[in-house]
């Protein structure tokens, strides 16, 4: 019984929390939380707005049926002017009530959300509360852009000052089989495994790229293999090769490289 009503209470979460109550039938009570969600608002609508009614009535406007009852009763002249506001803003009310205070939006979202969920679950798509999954996904994403930029600024404070590429024969990085590197200051966007760089001087394979600590900063080392076989293009990235440096101040290999 505890386990039950614990997942109607839980299925209002972000789903990617439901696998830590994996004890709990959160999937078999996920349309009961969101019909119940729904009745809970329904109910929250109809005494807040009943409310809001006797507010309504105690506003200084007079309604038509009152001033009706007045002048039937003799204490209030036939000739008396009559205003339709009162009557209009009696009609408008539900709406007045339902999207215009706030006890009347949480009353509809209430419901909304409730059985959006309940067609959810019939669809094999359950989810909890849209506003709850909204605010998750957004606290994760600020969370993971800050990591990112905290690790960015970090990479750029190791890399220094910017610089051209610089090109070595493949034993500058400890790599015979490879006929380039090309040592980089910056990582290239699209340079990854595979991806055949096309210069003027011929096609290459580009390697598993890796880092690399030289005397000018952390570098980002690409191998260049020579294709000498046609194959197919899947990926191709234009390129100018820089001049051929020799292979001065060999930096050591560093663990798991390459």
């Amino acid at each position: 019984m505890f386990e039950t009503i614990g997942a109607i209470f839980v299925a209002v979460l972000p789903r990617r929390y439901w696998p830590r109550f994996d004890w709990m039938p959160i999937h078999v009570m996920a349309p009961v939380s969101g019909a119940l969600t729904a009745l809970a608002g329904t109910a929250l609508g109809i005494v807040g707005f009943f409310a809001y009614l006797e507010q309504v009535k105690a506003s200084p406007a007079t309604s038509i049926l009152e001033i009706a009852g007045r002048q039937v009763a003799g204490t209030l002249p036939e000739t008396a002017e009559v205003s339709a506001v009162p009557f209009a803003i009696s009609i408008v009310s539900p709406i007045a009530f339902a999207f215009f205070t706030p006890l009347g939006l949480f009353s509809v979202y209430l419901v909304a959300s409730g059985w959006l969920r309940v067609a959810s679950w019939w669809v094999a798509e359950p989810h909890g509360d849209p506003v709850l999954t909204g605010l998750d996904w957004l606290a994760r994403r600020t969370r993971r852009s800050a990591k990112e930029g905290s690790v960015r600024r970090a990479r750029l404070g190791a890399e220094g000052a910017e610089e051209p590429d610089r090109l070595y024969p493949g034993t500058w990085a400890s790599l015979p089989d490879v006929d380039l590197v090309v040592v980089a200051s910056r990582r290239k966007p699209g340079w990854q495994k595979g991806t055949f760089v096309i210069t003027p001087d011929g096609w290459y394979t580009l390697g598993a790229p890796f880092d690399r600590h030289t005397a000018h900063g952390l570098r980002t080392v690409y191998p260049l293999t020579l294709q000498k076989e046609n194959a197919v293009l899947r990926k191709g990235v234009s390129y100018q090769l820089p001049p051929l440096r020799k292979p001065e101040g060999l930096s050591p290999r560093l663990p798991g490289e390459g």
